[in-house]
């Protein structure tokens, strides 16, 4: 439960950015699990900081309430010469290590969910809240970890809480560094996950998320702040045609053709009035300044020129 003085710190710095109060709070224990566990790494083995939160908490580029803790496992030198067998013994024992960190003041950890050769896992850390959570907020923080391959230079950037980003003499954690993906390779990720979901979604062979359009804003934000060079849609192509292998039985027709399916994706974000529903209402609930933030019919033109200049590199 937090003090006295935490707790009024949350209420100063709720009014001071006109966010509700359990925005403020749960930052604060996002911000507390991203410290205790980013600098977690051994010889085989380390986390790297990516996904939407990295791009809320770490880069700055994006301004809005970030509640999932996604972080990539990417392996070392030293697995190079690794035997499958090896490498997910070694990937095992860093799971465990991983997993033995999970005692944290004030968050209980869920049993770990582990999928796919213990490739990746998942666990929910409940927090104690002292605020009636905002509409949009889940009432847990999801953490996730995949062993993925980083194909940029891993930047270092620190994290901090909205509160210690409000006021710049609060200190609420020791400062440290964190290893994060690349903006511009998160951003191309975004991309081909909404692109090939919003017409899965559809057909029926993805789960419905209303969340998805949340990176309809992360990636306007990007473009906005550092445009997306045309360097990295070769590697949009790879992770396309990555992707179109791995989901070829769910999304047969993405395996297809993926230029084709990427364009109904568009035309569903177009059309469909759920998805601009949707837009408006994360941007009202969870965007820090939602008065800057694109309308959507502009937001849309910004994913569709994207998509445009990606599948030239398809053909």
């Amino acid at each position: 439960m937090p003090d006295n003085f935490l707790l009024n710190k949350i209420k100063e710095t709720s009014d001071f950015l006109d966010l509700h109060e359990s925005i403020i709070e749960k930052d604060y224990y996002v911000t507390q699990l991203i410290q205790t566990l980013s600098g977690i790494e051994n010889e085989y083995f380390r986390l790297v900081f990516c996904g939407g939160t990295c791009l809320a908490k770490a880069h700055r580029v994006v301004r809005r309430m970030s509640e999932d803790v996604d972080f990539k496992i990417q392996r070392k030198s030293t697995t190079d010469d690794f035997s499958k067998s090896h490498m997910l013994k070694e990937l095992k024992t860093f799971r465990l290590e991983l997993q033995s960190k999970f005692s944290i003041p004030n968050l209980t950890a869920s049993e770990p969910v582990v999928r796919n050769e213990g490739k990746y896992s998942r666990v929910q850390f409940t927090f104690p809240s002292v605020f009636t959570l905002n509409d949009t907020l889940r009432p847990h923080i999801l953490f996730e970890f995949t062993l993925s391959n980083i194909c940029c230079d891993v930047v270092i950037r620190s994290v901090m809480t909205l509160m210690e980003e409000t006021f710049p003499d609060l200190s609420l954690f020791p400062k440290s560094q964190t290893h994060c993906v690349a903006v511009h390779e998160t951003a191309i990720e975004k991309w081909v996950g909404l692109t090939r979901r919003i017409i899965a979604i559809e057909r029926g062979s993805h789960h419905d998320d209303r969340s998805l359009i949340r990176h309809v804003y992360d990636l306007n934000a990007i473009e906005l702040a550092e445009p997306i060079p045309d360097d990295f849609l070769m590697l949009a192509k790879d992770i396309v045609l990555t992707d179109a292998q791995q989901f070829k039985n769910q999304n047969p027709e993405y395996a297809a053709n993926p230029a084709e399916e990427i364009n109904r994706s568009l035309d569903l974000l177009r059309t469909k009035p759920i998805w601009r529903e949707r837009y408006y209402d994360f941007i009202e609930n969870m965007v820090f300044n939602p008065d800057l933030a694109a309308d959507y019919d502009k937001a849309i033109n910004v994913i569709a020129d994207l998509s445009k200049r990606v599948i030239s590199f398809l053909h």
